[in-house]
């Protein structure tokens, strides 16, 4: 998404205090980072005079309404991608994590990220690659 000079991308962490760090970690210095932990803050964010360029979700955001999220941004502001990401090991049987991405993608999510897999396969740093490399794709920023 072509970007204004000068300014750094917008990016909404709909997720929990804990949950947003991996984000954090991953975007550094390269991107504005606006924080909602509920449903009514992100949709205020993407109705505001500048909605954010990307919004990663976490599974378990403000009670499960990731998918509420989803919803609103398809009619909202279809144009911003939505990455959706576990980031917390739960006790979720592999079936439903994939039915989870399944569900992410059919309700026009970029993509869904599951972060303690990506680092079970490749370790901590592999993780935060994988992630780091995603939202800079959706940002338009290149290679990370």
């Amino acid at each position: 998404m072509p970007r204004t000079a000068g300014f750094k991308p917008r990016v909404l962490l709909a997720a929990r205090a804990l949950a947003r760090e991996p984000f954090r970690i991953a975007l550094g210095n390269e991107a504005e980072m606006i924080e909602a932990e509920t449903l009514e803050t992100a949709l205020a964010e993407l109705k505001g005079a500048r909605p954010p360029d990307l919004i990663c979700c976490t599974v378990y955001f403000d009670e499960s309404k990731m998918f509420d999220l989803l919803r609103s941004v398809k009619i909202e502001c279809a144009h911003v991608p939505v990455v959706c990401a576990r980031i917390l090991p739960k006790d979720i049987s592999n079936i439903s994590i994939e039915a989870v991405g399944i569900a992410c993608r059919s309700l026009g999510a970029a993509s869904f990220i599951d972060v303690p897999a990506l680092a079970e396969r490749y370790g901590a740093e592999g993780a935060d690659m994988h992630l780091r490399r995603e939202l800079f794709k959706q940002l338009g920023l290149g290679d990370a």
